[in-house]
């Protein structure tokens, strides 16, 4: 009998949205690694004997993620930047595995490459807006790591034409709520944080990742073989 891995993984979220209001850190520590080994473990279950590269592609996703998650939950602009390296190392799994199902030189922006506008324009405006308060540091790194998760999206808006709508529209969604949870670490990181950003910054987190993991489970079972 298959494990309810979406039922252990609800109620996880709602453990760890639950220690982040009522500032409870021993609650965020059990909760918060467990996160991406639940979505895993989900993953692995409903995609059994499908494609190697690609299965293996979105669980190095998952892993990195993981050790993002950890490292983020220390103190200290080395644990940052380590959580930084963490998660740029998951968006090139992931941007391996979308790519796998359509590479850049034959999806959607090949047809329509002025679309990629909107989501170039938007990390360049973030970054001119929390610039002076990136330490100099960090502004490499930063760069970096924008570029790398811009490029996770349009990897997905690459697949539009290889999805069905509401498939797509849904792992669009994910992807674009991964962009703006990490937006929001900038936001709170560099620039004015405010009330309410530790949860808004794990819900569209884990919404992103579930939609993302969602949608490559259906890609998976599709008759399409990658």
């Amino acid at each position: 009998m298959k494990l309810p891995w979406r039922i252990f993984f609800g109620i996880d979220v709602l453990l760890n949205i639950t220690g982040i209001l009522l500032e409870q850190p021993l609650l965020i520590q059990i909760s918060k690694p467990l996160l991406m080994p639940l979505l895993a473990g989900w993953f692995l279950t409903e995609t059994p004997g499908r494609s190697v590269f690609f299965r293996i592609a979105i669980l190095f996703a998952l892993l990195f993620s993981t050790l993002g998650d950890v490292l983020l939950m220390f103190e200290g602009g080395l644990f940052f930047i380590a959580g930084l390296g963490a998660f740029l190392m998951a968006h090139v799994w992931y941007i391996g595995a979308f790519s796998r199902i359509s590479s850049f030189r034959r999806g959607y922006l090949s047809q329509q490459p002025l679309i990629v506008l909107p989501l170039l324009a938007y990390p360049l405006i973030l970054l001119w807006f929390l610039w002076n308060g990136i330490p100099s540091g960090m502004k490499i790194p930063v760069c970096l790591y924008a570029g790398v998760i811009t490029i996770m999206a349009l990897s997905v808006l690459n697949l539009k034409d290889k999805l069905e709508s509401g498939h797509f529209t849904a792992m669009m969604t994910g992807a674009l709520l991964f962009v703006f949870s990490d937006s929001l670490i900038a936001v709170s990181k560099f620039g004015q944080t405010f009330n309410g950003v530790r949860p808004a910054i794990m819900l569209t987190y884990v919404a992103g990742q579930y939609l993302l993991i969602l949608c490559a489970i259906r890609w998976q079972n599709q008759d399409n073989r990658l």
